[in-house]
């Protein structure tokens, strides 16, 4: 099968809209009507439902798109893994979620790319749900998480901790008051999310929910308010005055985890860089 054809119909699943895809893609639209009807005829079943107007997946068409997406990936990594030189010998798929490459993630890649310079790095960004699903594929070598999961094939190493503390941009804020002061809830995971929970009297109605902490720093800093973010990240602002401390709530340590394939051929490549990377923990002397 054409990896074309695959292609051809995640763009149209994506956009459900013929002449969109085939803008996208740089094909006439009579070239992605086709090409998925030429996909259909492959699998014997309708993958669309053609109304005016309106392009619908069927059912058949809903469950090929996760087996379409590993398909593509695997062969993305197929195309680097045999274009790789003599030289680089190893190739890192590392995955994790938004919040730990600003955080945690992206200083430390300059620094994998010194310890093991034979090795070429892909990194991917998802959800936790989506980067288990990509290791259970074998698309993504390690995961960074503050959830690691909880099934056989999987385990997981820490390898690293981050603080988080109830920052916001009004001065001498109580408890009581956030959730009068435009909170700003940020998605640290559901250990954290059920623990913090419990400080406030009553359920919160956030200004702004997001699973970036770099985006609820700059609303904060713009239009004001208060939000869980790590130390390492407002610690400038708090020393600068344009942040403060709410009430005395004491920063809280998240664990980072390493999830990694257990029975992957590939962990025996994998365990030394898992263990550098615990080398990488922030220092106290970078934290607040």
């Amino acid at each position: 099968m054409e990896i074309g054809l695959l292609r051809t119909f995640l763009e149209v699943s994506r956009t459900r809209h013929f002449g969109k895809a085939a803008q996208n893609l740089y094909l006439t639209q009579s070239a992605v009507s086709f090409r998925v009807k030429h996909l259909e005829d492959l699998i014997g079943v309708p993958l669309f439902t053609r109304q005016r107007n309106n392009i619908l997946l069927t059912s058949a068409g809903e469950r090929l798109i996760p087996h379409a997406e590993n398909i593509i990936k695997n062969w993305q990594l197929a195309l680097q893994d045999v274009a790789i030189s003599e030289e680089q010998d190893l190739q890192l798929v590392l995955g994790g979620i938004s919040n730990l490459w600003g955080t945690f993630l992206q200083s430390t890649l300059p620094k994998l790319a010194d310890s093991f310079p034979n090795m070429v790095i892909r990194t991917e960004i998802s959800n936790h749900l989506e980067l288990t699903r990509s290791l259970l594929s074998g698309t993504l070598d390690l995961a960074i998480v503050l959830d690691p999961p909880s099934l056989n094939e999987l385990g997981h190493q820490q390898i690293g901790q981050i603080e988080l503390a109830l920052v916001s941009s009004y001065t001498d804020l109580r408890i009581d008051k956030v959730q009068n002061n435009d909170f700003v809830y940020v998605d640290w995971g559901m250990a954290f999310n059920l623990r913090t929970n419990k400080l406030f009297k009553k359920p919160l109605t956030p200004i702004l929910h997001t699973e970036q902490s770099q985006i609820a720093l700059e609303f904060i800093l713009s239009h004001g308010g208060s939000a869980f973010l790590p130390l390492i990240l407002v610690g400038p602002y708090l020393k600068s005055g344009q942040l403060h401390r709410v009430d005395s709530i004491k920063p809280v340590k998240r664990s980072v985890y390493a999830v990694y394939v257990k029975d992957s051929e590939r962990h025996p490549q994998l365990k030394p860089i898992i263990d550098k990377l615990c080398e990488y923990e922030l220092k106290p002397e970078m934290r607040l």
